[in-house]
Formats: C-alpha cells, structure tokens, sequence
C-alpha cells in the first residue's frame, strides 16, 4: 500500500535496471551491432480486478550505440490514478535484424522481457472519493455551474465502468474558504458533497427501467456496483422497485436517507 498518498499529489516511480545488451545479444543469437530494443514502461490503474486500461508512458530505445540507463523514472498525475497501481515493464524487439538464426526473435515488437507490479492505493482506493480541487473561472468559464461549489462529472456510457475512472468530484478553488474545508476534511461539508453525489447517480440508476439486470453483471468497483452498495446502506433490506417507489412518492425521505447514509464522521 503507498501510504499518504491523495488524488491531488503526483505519484512519482524510479526503478533501478541493469541491462547486458552483449549478453542478450548471445541469449537472442543475433550480433550485437544488429540488435535494436526499446524498453517500454506502461501503468494502469483501477478499482476492479484489471486495470480500466494500460497508458505507455516511457519508451527508451536501446542499441550499441544507445546504451540502457540506470535509472527508469516517470510521474504519474495524482487525479489519472485510482484503486491500484498497475506498472508493466517489457523489454520489446524494435527493429527486424536482418541477420539471425532460426530460432533468434525477428518481428518488431516481440516482447523479450516482461515484469509487472502492482501496489494498493491507500486502502486499495475504496476510502478515496475520485476528487480534484480546481479554478471554475478557469476550468469551466462561462459553464452554467462556474460559480457552483462543486461539480459531479460523469464521463461513462454505462453503469459497468470503472467508479474512479468515469466519476470525478470537481471543487470550486475559487471558492477559497470552502475549498480550504475540504481540503481541512470538514465532516459536514464532506458529507453534504458526497449526499449530493450518491442522490446523483442514484436518480440516473433508478431511471433506468433494468437497472437491476444491468447491476447484476457489473463488478466490484465498478459504478454499479458502487450505486447499489449506497442505496443497500441508505434503505437497508429493501428491493429496487421499493427505492424507487420512495424517490418517486416521497422524495425528500428519497434525499434525506442518501444524505444520512453519507456521514463521514467527526475526524480523530
């Protein structure tokens, strides 16, 4: 677990690495003057079993005359990152050598070497809400809500998405005095944030006439499973079609249960 770590902090790696080219040459059965790599750093990130998808973010090409370096080093923006931290390093063919023997590796892109880490994100990223601090005169001038306090922004076309890569919190820096609370972790203020995010997703859910059956095939950490896991909180051991029911009869209870179901708690 990468400990004191928060979606507004850039996560910076460094990975020590020694490379042999003459040895990997004899390995590969191909001269040293024809062999031609690259070194290739991809990261993922996600709440669920595999990463919401694999980004390449460093590629250095080795040869004779390009010697490997010591050191690999990337930095990795704190509000792409969510869940776990997922690094793969592979040591690619780049070139088609045009002298080999039979069983020596020739197709650009073969892969010749593979190592993949993974690290938890605070608590696997479950207690970590996908939030980012930032200007609205900046970020979403002359937007409807570029006075707003805060901003719930769903990117996802469907309810089986990754939560921290389709759901993103935006808060208002332009609010000084507010943003100063969140960031200080005010229960109150936190909890009015999240209420209003869970009766969101929430009313988008329980629109969809088959939510039910769509839930049913999404996996953990994704934005069903997410919404259903706040309404099973909020109106314990009652079905969708009763939940429902309430939003649509009795909407402030609708509100005020969801609202209740995120208190943060006073902190330590």
């Amino acid at each position: 677990m990468i400990e004191n770590w928060d979606y507004a902090r850039d996560l910076q790696l460094r990975t020590s690495l020694t490379f042999d080219l003459r040895a990997a040459a004899r390995s590969l059965q191909i001269d040293v003057g024809e062999l031609k790599l690259a070194i290739i750093v991809k990261i993922g990130s996600g709440l669920g079993r595999f990463p919401r998808r694999m980004d390449r973010v460093l590629r250095i090409d080795v040869d004779n005359r390009r010697p490997a370096p010591r050191e690999l080093k990337v930095i990795l923006p704190g509000q792409s990152l969510g869940g776990r931290l997922y690094v793969r390093t592979e040591v690619l063919l780049a070139e088609r050598p045009s002298a080999h023997s039979p069983l020596s590796p020739n197709l650009p892109g073969a892969r010749l070497w593979i190592n993949i880490a993974e690290a938890a994100l605070e608590d696997g990223g479950d207690t970590r809400f996908p939030m980012e601090i930032v200007s609205f005169s900046k970020a979403f001038k002359s937007w409807p809500h570029e006075h707003a306090p805060w901003y719930l922004s769903f990117r996802g076309t469907s309810f089986h998405g990754d939560f921290s890569g389709t759901v993103r919190l935006y808060v208002n820096a332009d609010h000084a005095a507010f943003a100063q609370r969140v960031i200080d972790g005010d229960p109150h203020v936190l909890q009015a944030m999240l209420g209003d995010v869970m009766v969101q997703l929430a009313n988008m859910a329980l629109d969809q006439e088959d939510f039910s059956e769509t839930v049913a095939t999404c996996e953990d950490g994704s934005v069903g499973r997410q919404i259903i896991g706040w309404l099973a909180t909020a109106f314990p051991s009652q079905a969708l079609n009763a939940i429902r029911s309430i939003r649509n009869t009795r909407p402030g209870s609708f509100h005020a249960a969801l609202h209740a179901a995120a208190e943060i708690g006073d902190p330590e």
